[in-house]
């Protein structure tokens, strides 16, 4: 039983799904730092949810991930793939996962329900189901689903428009090609015998590089802007400082981009590495910055 329910727990791919919980904790922070209000049980209550949602998408995908996975070098022996559990176990412990979370998110708020159910249907269909085997531009098509927990975060606690909120959506959204596409270059081979056709696959190294310096300046120029618009909730040397920080997380950012650009086959990874650190920074600063608004913050 114990080795079920590990193997259950890593099907689900924690390292990928905390990382969302996380940015959906930001949002909450955001939420509740900005109206000035300490709801530990909400708080509570919609971390269950995000947390259970991310499981139950990321049990659904590797359902319909399984000849892909059987196929890939570096996934190949993961639960599914390897027969160490059964397909309808995903599938039905996945929905039964994702059927909890839209119950518990219907009753906090119609607006985190929403963006819940659409950031699931956008992982688990459009993506994984959909677009992934079909298209070079699946990780676009799939990239709301990596902002909506944040979102879900947020207006699990208000129904105002925020541009900081917004802005934090973009980031990751902008964010997720550049993550995802920088370990599909150094994984291109084995999404190439799975027949993913990951952007990467089609491409030289060089050209995949090139495609990713658009959306490095954009990520950049989301992360400038959103330390811009965060100032405005605190004094001025406070807010000063906050920009600042922003300013020097899209720097380090686009140099990472720069230098791999320069050499790629020796410093991809090391991009792919600098793209977890940029977005784990940028909203573990969010998250710091929030808990001072009640102290510290101007009304707004």
């Amino acid at each position: 039983m114990g080795n079920f329910i590990g193997d259950f727990f890593v099907m689900t791919k924690p390292r990928v799904w905390v990382f969302l919980l996380i940015t959906g904790i930001a949002g909450e922070v955001f939420a509740l730092s900005t109206m000035r209000s300490l709801d530990v049980g909400g708080f509570l209550y919609v971390v269950l949810y995000i947390a259970l949602g991310l499981m139950g998408a990321e049990s659904v995908s590797n359902y319909f991930d399984i000849s892909i996975d059987r196929m890939m070098n570096r996934t190949k022996e993961r639960a599914l793939p390897s027969g160490r559990m059964k397909p309808s176990v995903a599938l039905y412990g996945g929905l039964v996962l994702i059927a909890a979370t839209l119950i518990l998110s219907f009753f906090r708020s119609f607006l985190s329900f929403a963006f819940m159910a659409t950031g699931i249907f956008d992982y688990t269909i459009i993506y994984s189901y959909l677009t992934k085997k079909r298209t070079a531009w699946n990780i676009i098509l799939g990239a709301y689903s990596g902002g909506a927990p944040l979102l879900a975060g947020f207006y699990a606690f208000t129904s105002s428009y925020n541009p900081v909120a917004i802005l934090m959506f973009l980031t990751i959204f902008i964010w997720t090609p550049l993550h995802i596409w920088s370990l599909s270059i150094r994984y291109r081979d084995d999404y190439a015998a799975a027949s993913v056709p990951m952007l990467p696959v089609g491409r030289t190294t060089r050209q995949s590089m090139n495609v990713l310096f658009p959306i490095a300046i954009l990520a950049v120029a989301v992360t400038v802007l959103t330390g811009y618009e965060f100032r405005l909730y605190f004094p001025f040397f406070i807010g000063i400082a906050l920009f600042v920080v922003y300013v020097a997380l899209g720097v380090y950012l686009l140099a990472s981009y720069l230098l791999a650009l320069a050499q790629p086959d020796k410093r991809i990874m090391k991009l792919f590495v600098s793209t977890n650190i940029f977005i784990g920074m940028f909203f573990v600063f969010i998250a710091i910055f929030s808990l001072l608004i009640p102290f510290v913050g101007v009304l707004r």
